[in-house]
């Protein structure tokens, strides 16, 4: 078997690793003046969430994971980081993204 330039995504050869997940891009939002950090993970273990996007708030210069709900996911980076952004444009706009 031949190895891939990329050894995340040929993970299986070596002994006890079960997943692996690449952190492709990260981002950073803000709205009403408030930080917002995206970070776009693909995975090379799980086809059905080939993408996902972690989101982070900034609060006293410290980055908290904004809630549980918010996984945005997709078949593409750019659709998960586009699922994430309208998650907290829509949540801001009603008072509740943290």
């Amino acid at each position: 078997m031949a190895l891939q330039e990329n050894p995340l995504a040929n993970f299986r050869s070596f002994p006890g690793i079960n997943e692996a997940w690449e952190l492709v891009k990260t981002g950073l939002v803000i709205i009403n003046e408030k930080l917002y950090r995206l970070e776009l993970w693909h995975s090379f273990s799980n086809p059905d969430i080939p993408y996902y996007v972690s989101v982070y708030s900034q609060e006293d210069g410290v980055w908290k994971r904004v809630g549980a709900e918010c996984m945005p996911v997709g078949p593409s980076g750019d659709e998960a980081m586009g699922a994430a952004m309208a998650y907290l444009s829509e949540k801001v706009a009603v008072g509740k993204a943290d």
